[in-house]
C-alpha cells in the first residue's frame, strides 16, 4: 500500500501533460521596453489609388488604374517610453505612373509622391529624423521627430505603444493560435498567436501618439476604419502587425486621403527581439525632407 500511495503521489506532482501558460502581450511588452531591446524588420504594402482612365484596346474600351507598392526592412530600438530609435530602407513604385504623373498637375498629393518612387532612406535618434531621398548622396537632417517617426509613417498600428496595444486587445477580438513550428529565418521553434479586430482611424488617433505624428490634425479621417492583425510569439513577443483598409463595399465610408486611396493594407514583420540593437545617426546637413514621404501623408493631403 506504501508503494502504491507513493506512485500516486508522484502522478498528482507530475501530471502526464502539462499546458504551458498563455503569454501576456502587454506585459511581454514592457519587459522589451524595460530591457531596451531591439528588432529587425521587413515591411511591405499595397494600395489602390482611385486614378482610372478609359483605353481602347484591341478594339475593346475597358479602365486602367494606378497603385503604389511598397517594401523593405529596418530596425527599431525600445526605450523604457517606447520606440527610441528606428530606422528604414524603403523601396516605392508606381504602376500606370502616366496616370499620376497627369494627375500631378493638378494634385499636390500626387506631385509629392512622385519623387519617393526608388529607394527612400530613413532615420530617426535623438529627436531628429534623417532622410536620404531617391537618387540622393547626401543625408538631410529633416526636423525633430520622435524615435519612431521612421518606422510608423506607413505602420498605422504601433503594437510597440502598450496604451495603443491595449486599445486594441480591449476590444471585440478574433483569436486563434498555431501549432508549434520553425520560423524560416530565425530558426526559432515557435507558437504564433493571430488576433484580428477592426478600429476607426479616430479612435487610434486618440491613443497613438505615432499615428497623431504621422496624421497631422486628424481632421480628414472621418468614420474610416481599418481592419488590424497582430501576431505574437509563445513569449509574447511581437512578431508581425499589419492594417487593411477597403472603401468599396461600404460605399458611405470615404477613402483615404480624400478618396485618393481606396484601397491599401501594410504589414510589418519584427524579429531577433534577442539580439543587441544599435542606430546612429549619419553626417547630414539640415534641410528640406520630401513634401510626401510615406503612405500616411494621404491621410493630412489637402482636399481637392
Amino acid at each position: 500500500m506504501h508503494a502504491v500511495n507513493v506512485a500516486l503521489a508522484l502522478v498528482t506532482a507530475f501530471p502526464a501533460h502539462v499546458v504551458a501558460a498563455e503569454p501576456d502581450p502587454v506585459a511581454a511588452l514592457r519587459t522589451l521596453l524595460a530591457r531596451g531591446a531591439g528588432a529587425t524588420t521587413e515591411f511591405y504594402g499595397q494600395a489602390s489609388t482611385d486614378i482610372s482612365r478609359e483605353v481602347v484596346r484591341n478594339g475593346r474600351r475597358t479602365f486602367i488604374g494606378s497603385g503604389m507598392a511598397l517594401r523593405g526592412t529596418g530596425k527599431v530600438k525600445l526605450g523604457r517610453a517606447g520606440v527610441l530609435a528606428s530606422e528604414h530602407v524603403r523601396h516605392l513604385s508606381i504602376g500606370n505612373r502616366h496616370l499620376v504623373v497627369d494627375e500631378a498637375a493638378k494634385d499636390p498629393y500626387y506631385a509629392g509622391l512622385l519623387p519617393t518612387v526608388g529607394t527612400l532612406r530613413t532615420i530617426s535618434v535623438g529627436g531628429r529624423q534623417y532622410q536620404l531621398a531617391p537618387g540622393k548622396r547626401s543625408w538631410v537632417r529633416v526636423g525633430r521627430a520622435s524615435g519612431a517617426a521612421a518606422a510608423f509613417g506607413d505602420q498605422f498600428v504601433n503594437v510597440l505603444e502598450p496604451a495603443t496595444l491595449r486599445k486594441l486587445l480591449s476590444g471585440k477580438v478574433k483569436k486563434t493560435v498555431s501549432s508549434w513550428q520553425k520560423d524560416h529565418t530565425t530558426g526559432r521553434r515557435q507558437r504564433i498567436y493571430n488576433l484580428t479586430g477592426t478600429i476607426t482611424l479616430k479612435e487610434l488617433y486618440r491613443v497613438s501618439p505615432s499615428f497623431r505624428e504621422a496624421a497631422g490634425s486628424g481632421a480628414g479621417l472621418g468614420t474610416a476604419e481599418v481592419t488590424w492583425t497582430y501576431m505574437y510569439d509563445d513569449r509574447g513577443w511581437p512578431y508581425r502587425v499589419g492594417w487593411r483598409f477597403y472603401a468599396h463595399p461600404r460605399p458611405q465610408v470615404k477613402g483615404l486621403g480624400d478618396d485618393r486611396i481606396l484601397r491599401g493594407h501594410f504589414a510589418t514583420q519584427y524579429r531577433y527581439w534577442e539580439k543587441p540593437m544599435r542606430i546612429t545617426a549619419p553626417k547630414a546637413r539640415p534641410g528640406r525632407g520630401l513634401e510626401t514621404d510615406d503612405l500616411a501623408d494621404v491621410l493630412r493631403a489637402p482636399k481637392r
